[in-house]
Parts: C-alpha cells; structure tokens; sequence
C-alpha cells in the first residue's frame, strides 16, 4: 500500500499562522502537522509515501526529509493548485517524482493500492487508520473512506455520504433539508491507484474552479466500484482555520485525563 499525502495548500484560513510559515510546517506540541500526520500514515502500514507539495515546497521538503520511521518519502511538485483530484494526476504525471532517485520503484503498472491523506488531518493516538487498510484487502472491497459522524446542522450544508447497511457508499449528495445526522468523508481514502487516477484524470473543472476529488470518487461509485465506510475510534480534524489549530494545540498539549 502506497500513501499518498495532500500538502501543497497555501492555507489562505490559516493567517495569520500561514504568513511566515507553511501550513503543513505549523507546529502543533512542538511537532510540524504535516510530521504528526505522517507518523499516523506510517502506524497504517504503508510501504512508502509520496507527499504532493507547492507552496513553499523547498521548506517541506527540507523539514520533513526523504524518510519517517523508515518509510521512504518522495515528492511530486503540483506548482499550479488546481484542486484534489488535479494533484492526483500531477503526482502521477510526475512518475512520483523522488527527492531521492532510485529509491522507490516507480513502475505505476496499476497493481498498487494507494491511501490519500489531507495533510492538514491530525489523529491521535486512538485513530487507526490501519483499519481502513485492512478493509481495503477484503475481497469485495474496491475501497474505504473515513467517515466523520455530524450533527444535522453539519449535514445540512455538507456533502453526505449515505451508506447502505453493511456500510457500502452508495452516494455522495448535498444535504440541505436533511432532518437526520449523517456522515461525511473525512479526509482519509484507500483505492486502487490506476482506477483513481483514470478516475481524476476524467474529471471536469468544478463551480469552485478546481478538480475536486470528490468528484472523482462519485464517478467511481457511480461506476460500480464497492467502496465502504470506516468509522473510528480516537479522536481526529481537519485543520483549516485559526480555530481549529488553537483546539489541535489544546487537545495534544492536554493530559490524556482531561481530553
């Protein structure tokens, strides 16, 4: 199983945090995100990951270095940001450029099962991810996303995904009016690499201006393709503004009895 790991944003929510410092080199007890996010990727049991960095890549690059806990690191530079699924297909047009050649083999002959992860998630201790790539190898399973459990005013305004009752994805659709909480996606998927890039590769410009990787996903699922959702224990987030770091550094900088 590969990883491969969102970290170019400028994170434009994040000032003023973000003025002097990459989004994913803000430190959060005294660790980069991107670093913590990593060290969760590697506990899943990946072989090796591919970071796709832009804004000030030289820094990420340079903090985080071409291995973690003996995983190998390489990097595929998405200089112009044109959405999820567009870094999808930049890292693949990039043969999962290396900052080390030679040390991964980079045959891309679609054989290989990829994890993507947001780089700005943060999971604690609790969170296994691993549990997503164990559900990815059933069978039957084409593959997993993370699932965040919201409240219906969450829902509401949010892409939701709805689930049959063995946990099958059936779509991904727009909320609003919904009266039940719900689930949606929570950064973390597993798929089969070739069938995901094809996926990306197909995807239309989206009314955000980008190529959303939701869109891709939807297109997989439409397609037939079995994916199922991964509910969690522990404790995670996306870190997208100024609130949601302060609540990370307190959470992590807090004493297991108090969280």
């Amino acid at each position: 199983m590969h990883a491969l790991v969102f970290a170019a944003g400028r994170g434009t929510r994040l000032r003023p945090y973000t003025d002097r410092t990459p989004k994913p080199l803000l430190e959060i007890a005294g660790e980069p995100m991107l670093v913590r996010t990593l060290r969760s990727v590697v506990d899943a049991g990946v072989d090796e990951i591919v970071i796709v960095v832009g804004y000030r890549a030289t820094d990420v690059i340079d903090t985080v270095g071409t291995s973690i806990d003996g995983v190998p690191i390489g990097y595929a530079s998405q200089d112009v940001r044109q959405g999820l699924a567009h870094a999808v297909c930049t890292a693949f047009e990039d043969g999962y450029e290396l900052a080390s050649p030679g040390e991964i083999d980079r045959s891309n002959d679609g054989s290989t099962d990829v994890v993507t992860v947001n780089g700005d998630n943060v999971f604690d201790s609790d969170c296994d991810l691993s549990k997503l790539v164990d559900r990815h190898r059933e069978p039957d399973v084409d593959g997993t996303l993370l699932l965040d459990r919201v409240a219906r005013n969450e829902a509401e305004t949010t892409a939701r995904c709805v689930l049959a009752e063995d946990g099958t994805v059936r779509s991904l659709e727009s909320s609003i009016g919904e009266p039940e909480p719900g689930y949606i996606a929570g950064g973390v998927q597993t798929h089969d690499a070739r069938t995901l890039f094809e996926a990306c590769r197909a995807v239309e410009r989206g009314d955000s201006g980008e190529y959303e990787l939701a869109d891709a996903l939807e297109r997989l699922i439409a397609d037939g393709r079995r994916y199922v959702g991964v509910e969690l224990e522990g404790w995670h987030l996306n870190v997208n503004t100024p609130a949601d770091l302060e609540r990370a550094r307190r959470y992590f900088g807090a004493d297991d009895s108090t969280r």
